[in-house]
């Protein structure tokens, strides 16, 4: 199975402009405007954490209709937070083989793009996995293809460092993990959650999950 490392961190927010806000406040750079998901009913803003790493501020999108979308979920937040994260890998058919033999439902490759403010379209693949029970605590999967990858092409807000998963159930969750090529480990804790830590021009930030976004799927 090809490399599986973390893309980006998805921060939800209730609103893009509260989103871009709080990344400007903890950041000192706002996150850069970077386009509209079609259905999800979500938009987005991006911030480079990195070569290789980045912040994803998704909101809704009040154009879209948001009945029952990622969108609606968002517009419940009181504050921005972690709502899951992204793991990269060039082989997303390999991970949907691993996930069917323990057995998980898997949603994709599902071909995906959206158009940049300055028109050009950029397209990506994207694997769903369910029916494991940890809820955003579980990434899903994204291969760019030939699309240059966004921590290169955003404004830096700062150095990756660190990400930490925690799970009332470690063990089990580390062992799906393993089973699907994943290489972070999970923490024992008494409630789940997500902790990212980036170093910034301020000094170190640690982002928090979403209250309540632990059980969500996408």
């Amino acid at each position: 199975m090809a490399s599986i490392q973390l893309d980006h961190l998805m921060w939800g927010a209730p609103s893009l402009e509260s989103g871009i806000a709080e990344g400007r406040r903890l950041f000192g750079t706002p996150p850069a405007p970077g386009g509209v998901h079609p259905g999800l009913g979500t938009r987005n803003a991006l911030l480079s954490l990195g070569d290789s790493v980045y912040l994803e501020v998704i909101a809704p999108d009040p154009v879209q209709n948001l009945d029952g979308t990622l969108g609606a979920r968002l517009a419940t937040l009181a504050a921005p937070g972690l709502v899951t994260w992204a793991a990269a890998t060039s082989d997303l058919e390999a991970v949907a083989a691993a996930a069917r033999r323990l057995p998980l439902s898997v949603r994709g490759p599902v071909p995906t793009e959206r158009r940049s403010p300055d028109g050009s379209v950029l397209r990506w693949r994207l694997l769903f996995l369910g029916g494991h029970g940890f809820g955003s605590l579980v990434p899903f999967f994204i291969d760019w293809m030939d699309t240059p990858h966004p921590a290169r092409t955003n404004p830096p807000g700062g150095t990756f460092l660190s990400l930490e998963i925690r799970s009332t159930e470690a063990d089990s969750l580390n062992t799906l993990f393993g089973s699907l090529g994943v290489t972070i480990e999970a923490l024992p804790e008494d409630g789940p959650g997500l902790t990212a830590r980036i170093a910034a021009s301020g000094g170190d930030v640690s982002l928090e999950s979403a209250i309540g976004a632990d059980g969500w799927s996408l």
